[in-house]
């Protein structure tokens, strides 16, 4: 009998051990590539059949994921490849997906977003990080909010300024958030560069219409960008160019945690003997420099909790000492934030981020009859949370936002005559916002499918000199639809009311372009902007056609009364600002089309944007100042061979308004600026050729790496950036000298 349960105690033993054995937890790694070209295959999608347990493949096509049953088997999903099912026991160091040709192509020929038809809203545009790999340089970089620009209704500013300009609205209109976190700057250089390094995006979004309900604070744009995941092997990347030189590093630190490091700096200074005259920005007594930099920390607290931390910093610092000015320009964004990421089920997630974002402006002259200094703050302290449910037939998303917002609109210096001037500076505007929000996107019928959202801002003012407390709000509700009426046609109407609690009031009579922030008040109301837009989308094999018809309308629009020298001493800011309302509408084209080696893509925007006040202009309708009737923008690349890449980018669009001063008057001892009617002069129109030439070396080990030559401005065109101003002692009157940037 005891032998019996001897027996029987082992066995038991042995079961038990064997179970333990089969869940036991178990790593399996290995690198996706392409089984023609052998190349690596980056965000591959990888899951475990029948568990929620995932992963993406890194930019080397690599991968690490867990499992406890020897009998799992591996899900490996990319769009452009044939899905593939393989046993975890099965996995050697390389596996190998096939390519669907006819998707293949459809992937290759988008340069800037995935298919029309199969979003909702209308004009989206959205870049993985392999769409990034794809993208055509400009000035040796894939920067990826630049070549916004070159997607319909969307214009660059002008050189020297910051901002995109969409449908209309200027460059304060246009929400950016990098992993959720809110970039109230993203240009270097006056809009040259941006501050935003390709290299550590994993994805970005892009929305001109359609806004998501969880969008909120802006009425022109959203650009959703998302910086890289954890990785699951340590690699590098970085390039030397002639203007700038960054490294990333994505290192691993154990199975759970990772860093993410990434850095820029500029060194224009080398070129100075080539930049020819005063009048380019690189001239002998001028000084230009900027950075970037980026950190992350990416945690795994469990399998299905996720914690971020990053700090993102940028800096612009330009100098000009030419002929006795003694001229200075400084700005950048001081950037911390924390996101929490817990997946509840396959189906419902949740997000959570905590974030202070700081940014910071100041420059002086002595180019009037006064030496003067100026500052400007924004700073914006802010939690986040929302919902996520992603079902088979719906998706629904809720949450909420508040914020605690600071701004100093401008804090002046100035000396005329070697004597002081006393300025009343503006104090500092606190305000908070609270906003609630929900949006749901589901199939009305086989073709017809739609998007409803709403979102309700409660906004509060703190009491100063200037601003009584006050209590405002909005309601914004959002709505799209899709219908395809035929196989690769489909038909988008979106409808979107928007709410900006905060105006941008701009001094155009400064040399260099300066824009100050206020808050809204009883008096100064929250611009509101209600948009519809209609469009239609063609899509067949390698060949792509969009178009869309918009109408915006803004109501409480603001701008400074002439844009001057006056409104920057002024004690009141209030006092020079106008309200009215600006109509903006519009046609936008564009067309792409792959053959075998060549890739093509143009797009085309007739645009009018006019704004109406009753103190200027005769209370009459006028153009605004981002008014730029005319954009043309053309891409084409050439798959010389395997190893040789050609480009060509080219643009056209029309020149921005300005207000030209005249003259300027001593009265009372301050001096007056006498200007011309809102927005007479125009610049000229802006067009530029850029060329590039890519050279892939043959890969190494893991070391893979290219050489570019890009030429800028190829028949060296002298676009105005802007323009200085000289007065004549005698007489008053003032001439003005254009200035270009990068002119050789």
């Amino acid at each position: 009998m005891e032998i019996k349960k001897i027996k029987c105690f082992f066995f038991i033993l042995y079961l038990l051990l064997s179970v333990g054995n089969g869940y036991a937890q178990k790593q399996v790694k290995a690198y996706v590539h392409n089984i023609i070209t052998d190349a690596p295959i980056a965000d591959v999608s990888l899951q475990l059949k029948g568990s929620n347990t995932g992963a993406y493949t890194n930019t080397s096509g690599y991968f690490s994921i867990e499992y406890t049953s020897n009998n799992a088997v591996l899900v490996l999903d990319k769009i452009g490849f044939s899905r593939q099912e393989i046993a975890v026991k099965n996995i050697d160091s390389i596996v190998y997906l096939t390519p669907k040709v006819s998707s293949l192509k459809e992937v290759v020929i988008r340069g800037f977003s995935s298919s029309q038809l199969k979003e909702v809203v209308p004009g989206k545009v959205h870049l993985s990080q392999a769409d990034i790999q794809k993208l055509p340089f400009i000035l040796g970089e894939k920067d990826v909010i630049k070549l916004l620009q070159y997607t319909p209704g969307v214009q660059q500013a002008n050189e020297g300024q910051s901002g995109l300009l969409v449908r209309g609205g200027n460059g304060s209109m246009n929400l950016t958030l990098l992993d959720n976190i809110y970039i109230h700057n993203t240009a270097h250089l006056g809009g040259l560069f941006s501050a935003v390094n390709s290299d550590f995006v994993h994805s970005l979004d892009f929305l001109k219409s359609g806004f998501d309900a969880s969008y909120g604070g802006r009425l022109s744009s959203v650009t959703d960008i998302q910086s890289l995941k954890k990785t699951d092997s340590t690699y590098f990347n970085g390039s030397l160019g002639l203007l700038a030189s960054k490294l990333t590093a994505h290192i691993k630190l154990n199975n759970k945690n990772s860093l993410l490091i990434s850095g820029r700096r500029t060194y224009l200074e080398v070129f100075k003997p080539f930049a020819g005259d005063d009048d380019s920005i690189l001239g002998k007594d001028k000084n230009y420099f900027l950075y970037d930099f980026l950190a992350k920390y990416t945690t795994e607290l469990s399998s299905k909790s996720t914690l971020e931390v990053e700090g993102y910093f940028t800096k612009d610092k330009f100098n000009d000492v030419t002929k006795g000015r003694n001229r200075e320009l400084e700005w950048g964004n001081f950037i911390l934030g924390t996101t929490f990421t817990h997946q509840f089920t396959k189906e419902f997630a949740s997000v959570t981020t905590l974030a202070n974002s700081h940014y910071e402006f100041l420059f002086s002259d002595n180019d009037f009859p006064l030496d003067y200094s100026a500052k400007s703050s924004f700073n914006v302290l802010g939690v986040k949370q929302h919902f996520n449910w992603d079902t088979s037939n719906y998706e629904l998303k809720a949450g909420g936002e508040f914020n605690l917002n600071t701004t100093l609109p401008k804090r002046v210096s100035a000396i005329v005559e070697e004597t002081p001037l006393q300025i009343d500076n503006q104090e500092t505007f606190k305000y908070a916002d609270v906003s609630v929000f929900g949006d749901v996107s589901f199939s009305i019928s086989k073709k017809l499918k739609t998007k409803i959202g709403l979102r309700a801002t409660l906004f509060n003012t703190q009491a100063n000199a200037l601003v009584e407390k006050e209590q405002l709000y909005s309601i914004e509700p959002r709505l799209s639809f899709k219908y395809d009426f035929k196989e690769n046609h489909a038909f988008k109407f979106s409808y979107q009311r928007l709410s900006q609690f905060i105006h941008q009031a701009s001094v155009a009579g400064l040399s260099l372009p300066a824009d100050f922030f206020v808050v809204s008040t009883k008096e100064v109301k929250p611009q509101i902007s209600n948009q519809l837009s209609v469009g239609y989308v063609y899509e067949q094999n390698s060949f792509q056609l969009s178009s869309s018809a918009y109408f915006k309308n803004v109501s409480n629009y603001t701008e400074f009364n002439n844009g001057a020298v006056n409104n920057l001493l002024s004690n009141n800011i209030y006092e020079d600002i106008v309200v009215g309302e600006f109509n903006s509408y519009g046609l936008e084209l564009s067309a792409s089309k792959k053959w075998e080696k060549l890739t093509a893509q143009a797009s085309l925007t007739l645009s009018k944007t006019v704004a109406k006040f009753e103190e200027i202009n005769l209370g009459n309708y006028f153009s605004t100042t981002f008014d730029r009737p005319l954009n043309v923008n053309t891409i084409l690349h050439y798959q010389l061979n395997k190893r040789i890449e050609l480009g060509a980018l080219f643009l056209l669009t029309s020149g921005q308004n300005y207000t030209r001063p005249k003259d300027v008057r001593i009265i009372d001892e301050r001096p007056i600026l006498n200007f011309e009617s809102k927005n007479a002069s125009r610049y000229p129109s802006y067009h530029r050729l850029d060329l590039s030439c890519t050279y892939k070396f043959k890969t190494k080990g893991k070391w893979n790496s290219k050489l570019n030559l890009t030429i800028y401005n190829v028949y060296n065109r002298a676009n105005v950036a802007f323009h200085t101003y000289d007065r004549n002692v005698t007489t008053g009157a003032i001439t003005k000298k254009p200035v270009t940037l990068l002119k050789f």
